[in-house]
C-alpha cells in the first residue's frame, strides 16, 4: 500500500489504537496494587510504592480522559489528538519500565519480582497486540517496557539467567510486532479491497450493461426516494419518458448490432441534454428512456425534452457506408404529490402523454395536460 492510501487509513488505523488500548488502562492500576499490596511490599518501600502507584494512575487517569476529549471533539483525528495518544503511550511503558527496573534490583523482594516479571511480560504481550497497527508504536513500547530493567540487572549483575530471557522476550516481541503489522496491514487491505469491489458491485447491478446509463431498477428506487421529498417539500418533480421512432426499422434493415450501437448513441445525447448532478437518467426497456428532474418547473422540463427531440432528429450514426437516422416521441409529466399516491401515478401520466405523441404522428413532445400551464406540443417535422 503507498502513502496516499495510508493516509486515507490514518483516522481508522488511530481510532483501532485507541479502542485496542482502552481496556488495558484499567488493568495497569490493578496490576501496580497486586504487586505493592502482596508480601506488605508497600511498608517495606513506602516512596516507591506511592510514587509508582500514583504516576501510574495519573498516566492512565489522563489517557482515559483523552480518549472521552478526543471522542467529542470536532476533529478527533487532528494532529495534536494524535501526538498526544502517542505520547501519553510512551511516557506509561517508560514509567512502568524505570520502576520495573529498580523493582527488580531491590534485594530479598523475590514476591513482588516474580509478580512484577509476569505481569510486565503480559503487559508487553498485550500491548504489541495492541499496538501492532503502528509498528513503531509497538516497538517503542515493548523497549521501554523491558529494557530499562535488562539494562539495569546487567550492571548490577542481578540474576542474568533471567535477563537473557527478559532480553529474548523483548526480542521476540518486536519481531511479533513487525509480522502482526505485516498481517493487520494485509488484512486492512483486503477489507478496503473487498468494500471497493462491493461499492463496484453495487454500481453495476444499477447501470445498464448496454448503454450505460441507469437501469429500471435504480430509477425506481430514486423515484421513490425523491417522491417522499417532493411529497415533504410540496414540489412537483417531473418525469420524462422517450420513445425511438420506428426502432424496429433499424434492428429489421441494419441488424441488432447496429440498433445497440444506436442505442449508444441516443444514450450518450441524453446524457448530454440532461446533465445536472440531480437529473437521473435510465433506460426503461427496449428502446424507451426515462428522465427524472427535480427542481425544474414544467416549461423547463417542456424545453429539455424539445432540445432533446431536435438534436435527435437532426443526429446521424455512419454505419457501413450509410447514415442511420431516426426521430423520438416524447412525454412529460409533472404533479406534486399526493399523501396516498405513488411515483407510479406519475409514470402513467408521462406514459399517456407519450401515447398521445406517438398517436399524434410521432417526432413530437406533449406534456400531460394536467399540467398548469401547459406549453403548446411542438409541430411534426415529419
Amino acid at each position: 500500500m503507498n502513502i496516499e492510501d495510508r493516509a486515507t487509513f490514518n483516522p481508522r488505523i488511530i481510532q483501532d489504537l485507541k479502542n485496542r488500548s482502552a481496556i488495558g488502562l484499567l488493568f495497569y492500576i490493578i496490576i501496580v496494587l497486586i504487586v505493592i499490596f502482596t508480601d506488605d511490599f508497600y511498608t517495606r518501600h513506602t516512596n516507591f510504592s506511592l510514587l509508582f502507584s500514583i504516576s501510574i494512575s495519573f498516566t492512565c487517569l489522563f489517557r482515559f480522559v483523552h480518549l472521552l476529549v478526543s471522542k467529542w471533539s470536532q476533529e478527533p483525528f487532528s494532529a495534536r489528538h494524535k501526538v498526544i495518544f502517542f505520547s501519553s503511550v510512551g511516557i506509561t511503558g517508560l514509567i512502568w519500565g524505570v520502576c520495573y527496573a529498580y523493582l527488580m534490583v531491590l534485594k530479598d523482594e523475590n514476591t513482588a519480582r516474580l509478580l512484577m516479571a509476569i505481569c510486565t511480560a503480559g503487559l508487553s504481550a498485550a500491548g504489541t497486540v495492541a499496538f501492532m497497527p503502528s509498528v513503531r508504536l509497538a516497538i517503542f513500547y515493548n523497549c521501554a517496557m523491558q529494557v530499562p530493567a535488562i539494562v539495569l540487572m546487567s550492571i548490577y549483575q542481578v540474576d542474568l539467567p533471567l535477563v537473557i530471557a527478559m532480553l529474548m522476550f523483548c526480542v521476540y516481541m518486536v519481531l511479533m510486532s513487525n509480522r502482526g503489522n505485516r498481517e493487520y496491514w494485509q488484512a486492512l487491505e483486503n477489507e478496503q479491497l473487498l468494500i471497493k469491489k462491493s461499492e463496484q458491485l453495487k454500481i453495476l447491478s444499477r447501470i445498464d450493461s448496454l448503454t450505460g446509463l441507469y437501469n429500471r431498477r435504480h430509477f425506481d428506487e430514486r423515484l421513490i426516494q425523491e417522491w417522499k421529498e417532493a411529497l415533504r417539500v410540496q414540489k412537483p418533480p417531473t418525469v420524462i419518458i422517450c420513445d425511438i421512432d420506428y426502432f424496429k426499422r433499424i434492428n429489421d434493415r441494419y441488424g441488432h448490432q447496429a440498433g445497440d450501437e444506436f442505442l449508444k448513441l441516443t444514450a450518450s445525447l441524453l446524457r448530454t441534454v440532461f446533465k445536472r448532478d440531480t437529473d437521473v437518467v435510465a433506460r426503461f426497456g427496449g428502446e424507451e428512456f426515462i428522465v427524472l428532474l427535480t427542481d425544474s418547473t414544467p416549461q423547463m422540463a417542456f424545453d429539455l425534452a424539445e432540445a432533446l427531440r431536435r438534436r435527435m432528429s437532426e443526429m446521424l450514426m455512419p454505419y457501413k457506408g450509410t447514415n442511420v437516422s431516426t426521430t423520438m416521441s416524447i412525454g412529460v409529466a409533472s404533479k406534486v404529490p399526493g399523501i396516498r399516491e405513488s411515483g407510479d401515478a406519475l409514470i402513467a401520466r408521462a406514459d399517456k402523454a407519450l401515447y398521445r405523441a406517438k398517436r399524434e404522428g410521432r417526432n413530437r413532445t406533449i406534456v400531460d395536460p394536467q399540467v398548469q400551464p401547459s406549453p403548446q406540443p411542438s409541430a411534426s417535422i415529419e
